[in-house]
């Protein structure tokens, strides 16, 4: 029988449940893989497959920075069975992002890792910070992002994350380019959240665009 997310704790090891793969990396917890078993996991599963996890470890969390708010974490043991299941209850928005001004009043728990969504204001440029060796471990870049409000938060990539920026933003097309920031970074990814968030952005030109006609 498989249990709930909820009801997960230290108390035994033969766990048997079945989850969503929201991030390769609404009840959350936290899944981690040790290095030395990565490549054995890595080719059954991606971000947005559903798992049937069997036979894992659970400890609890106590390090400064936590990706969800469950206690425990699950570690992934040489002996955890992971099949892909069919879909269960689609999981509509997987994103759970934090507003701008919470960021920028610095009111959030620095315990938790947040995630942003916004558009691309400024892609700023691709930088070394050893020009003769202009590889990712010296890659920086610079850019902003803005919310439906107007707020703007400065964002800085480093390393791969800075290269892959560059990159996707290059490739982008569409009047609004849109970042999404979690554990990764996402240039106009396809998810829920970036549809809504577009179609509030045009809600609130139209409603601008409305306002002036009007005063004219």
């Amino acid at each position: 029988m498989d249990e709930d997310v909820s009801d997960l704790s230290p108390i035994k090891l033969c766990w048997s449940i079945q989850v969503k793969v929201l991030n390769k990396w609404r009840e959350r917890i936290e899944a981690k893989i040790k290095y030395k078993d990565i490549f054995r996991f890595d080719s059954k599963f991606k971000d947005g497959d559903w798992v049937a996890i069997h036979h894992f470890l659970l400890k609890t969390v106590t390090e400064d920075r936590r990706t969800t708010r469950h206690d425990y974490r699950i570690v992934f043991l040489e002996t955890t069975i992971l099949n892909k299941i069919s879909p269960k209850d689609a999981l509509e928005h997987t994103l759970s992002d934090v507003s701008f001004p919470k960021v920028l009043g610095d009111t959030l728990d620095k315990t938790y890792l947040i995630s942003l969504i916004g558009f691309v204001v400024d892609p700023g440029e691709l930088h070394y910070f050893d020009p003769s060796r202009q590889t990712y471990d010296f890659a920086v870049l610079v850019f902003d992002i803005q919310d439906h409000d107007n707020n703007v938060i400065q964002c800085i990539a480093i390393g791969s994350f800075a290269e892959q920026f560059h990159d996707e933003w290059r490739r982008a097309r569409g009047e609004r380019i849109v970042c999404v920031l979690q554990c990764r970074l996402d240039i106009n990814p396809d998810m829920p959240e970036v549809e809504e968030f577009l179609e509030i952005l045009a809600a609130e030109e139209a409603n601008e665009a409305g306002s002036t006609a009007s005063e004219d």
